[in-house]
């Protein structure tokens, strides 16, 4: 069992909590329904059993139209921390992220009491108590093993939200998976109010998110075994990942790339079908030099900072990753070799700004 040290990790945080009255929780930016869900977990494990008052926090937005009717139909007390009064020394837990990993809002001189993940660490945890379990598919699992171990009882919307937790962290079960992932799934379902949930999957989709995915398909491309997505300024940032997602579903691909960006940062997100891909390592040569990334065997993220950068040099940085990509894959010279899945302009005439 991957958890295998969870009653001393428990009797470890339990010492940590001694004399704590309240902690702020806070994700990673954007948070994605893993995110959500633990720190649902954590709040609740926090008040049933240490009688610890919590705040759910998050930096970003959330844009995505499955993680916002996740909010909405469970009742998620959510805040923005940019809107929140921070007590001074008030005590933090990072949830699904990690003080290196760069992807949070936590305040630069915030305490920092409890770190729970499953990315592996970048650099040695520095909070009062962490538990990083990277065997994992989802933080979720983590949280969940916790309340067992707590003997707290988990109420349908607590079980709906992380049972969609790790449908979309693993993808059904079927990326980055271990025997805890799938156990914690067959606890929670019967316990999972089902219609919920399937109002959460597959809630109504905005105009944006067509618009969005029409400019995708005019700017993807592909080569071999490689498919990769340029779409540009992007509303939604979140919507790099879904296409990263939907174009490694076309057939024949392995390796799915997809890159856009903000006023603030170029974002990649990266897929592989290969269980053995180790995309966490790759897309952090593809950044190297230029911005911060991390992942798993089958998915990773990245961003390069770029409010100062004109249109020009974002793209410029583009095809740098591109190329990064095909060069790591064993492609020396296959960026002008790129086929637009829609018969059209190649990669280097820019499409995606139309």
């Amino acid at each position: 069992m991957a958890i295998e040290n969870l009653k001393e990790k428990f009797e470890e945080l339990s010492q940590a909590l001694k004399g704590v009255k309240t902690v702020y929780l806070l994700c990673h930016d954007n948070p994605d329904p893993d995110s959500l869900a633990s720190m649902m977990a954590l709040r609740h494990l926090l008040s049933k059993r240490f009688k610890i008052r919590s705040r759910l926090l998050y930096g970003g937005v959330i844009d995505r139209a499955e993680n916002r009717a996740m909010v909405r139909l469970l009742k998620i007390p959510l805040n923005s921390i940019e809107n929140t009064r921070i007590v001074k020394n008030g005590w933090f837990a990072l949830v699904d992220t990690q003080p290196s990993s760069r992807n949070h809002s936590l305040p630069p001189q915030a305490r920092l009491l409890m770190v729970f993940d499953h990315h592996p660490p970048k650099k040695p945890l520095k909070s009062v108590f962490h538990h990083i379990c990277q065997e994992l598919g989802a933080t979720s699992t983590l949280m969940f093993n916790y309340l067992q171990e707590a003997g707290l009882d988990i109420d349908w919307s607590l079980a709906t939200a992380l049972t969609y937790a790790l449908i979309t962290e693993t993808q059904d079960l079927g990326r980055d998976t271990s025997r805890d992932d799938i156990q914690a799934y067959l606890k929670l379902v019967p316990r999972a109010r089902l219609r919920v949930l399937s109002n959460i999957k597959f809630p109504p989709l905005s105009r944006i998110y067509y618009q969005t995915l029409g400019r995708a398909l005019i700017n993807t491309y592909y080569y071999k075994n490689i498919v990769v997505t340029r779409l540009g300024a992007v509303e939604s940032t979140d919507m790099i990942h879904q296409m990263a997602d939907l174009f490694l579903r076309f057939e024949r691909r392995s390796w799915s790339l997809a890159i856009g960006w903000n006023n603030d940062y170029i974002l990649l997100s990266l897929r592989s079908r290969n269980i053995r891909a180790r995309c966490g390592k790759m897309i952090q040569k593809l950044v190297k030099g230029k911005g911060f990334a991390g992942g798993h065997d089958m998915t990773a993220g990245g961003r390069i900072r770029c409010s100062q950068m004109s249109e020009e040099e974002k793209q410029a940085v583009e095809r740098l990753i591109i190329t990064r990509f095909l060069h790591a894959l064993g492609h020396k010279k296959a960026l002008e070799l790129l086929i637009p899945i829609i018969p059209g302009d190649s990669i280097n005439s820019g499409r995606n700004e139309s």
